[in-house]
């Protein structure tokens, strides 16, 4: 075998090696509050998505996102409050969670949306098996959505962005109330500009909008 082939495969072995995940995590709770940024009164049925993104070791820094630990979506009560319940989950192919471990997704119509993650510095180790999500127990503010309802669809492609591991991983249909909000939202916005345009990839052509 040549040197530069043993090189790479050695590099390829240390990769693995070191990017496996735990064989199981632990995650706790999350409760938090979701509120009017201008007004701080509390907002009733926004969406909010939970989701701990598995990522499989690669040669590039980000890895590959094909697999979720576990995706969650509820909707926020007359008190702005939302509450996903903590959970241990065996992990067999010894994925690794990095710092989607969750990235919570909230929208609310006419709001722009809420996006957190964890942060985990280069310099730092990595948390192991317990993972924690850093809106525990917080009250988290949305404004109003941009006036200009192209800038305001140009904004909720990130959301739809951070939507697609979740969709890429075959789990589109535990994100049901996301995708029916953002049809919605899309036909709301259409029908007072017929120019813009909210890809939401997977998501039926149609909806009732009258559904909650």
């Amino acid at each position: 075998m040549t040197s530069p082939l043993k090189i790479l495969l050695l590099a390829v072995c240390a990769i693995a090696i070191g990017g496996c995940g735990s064989p199981y995590y632990s995650v706790d709770p999350i409760e938090a509050w979701v509120v009017d940024a201008d007004t701080g009164q509390p907002l009733e049925g926004a969406v909010v998505t939970a989701n701990w993104q598995l990522v499989s070791p690669g040669l590039d820094t980000g890895g590959r996102k094909l697999h979720q630990l576990e995706v969650m979506e509820t909707l926020t009560d007359k008190n702005g409050r939302f509450f996903f319940p903590g959970f241990t989950k065996l992990n067999p192919r010894l994925l690794e969670l990095r710092d989607e471990d969750p990235q919570i997704l909230i929208f609310k119509s006419r709001y722009g949306y809420f996006r957190t993650s964890n942060n985990y510095p280069a310099d730092k180790e990595s948390p192991g098996a317990h993972r924690s999500s850093p809106i525990n127990r917080q009250t988290l503010r949305m404004a109003k959505a941009d006036p200009d309802v192209r800038k305001y669809a140009f904004d909720l492609g990130f959301l739809t962005t951070s939507l697609m591991n979740i969709w890429d991983s075959g789990n589109i249909e535990q994100t049901s109330r996301m995708v029916h909000a953002l049809v919605c939202e899309r036909r709301r916005l259409k029908a007072i500009d017929p120019a813009v345009v909210l890809p939401i990839a997977g998501a039926p052509p149609e909806a009732n909008c009258e559904q909650k």
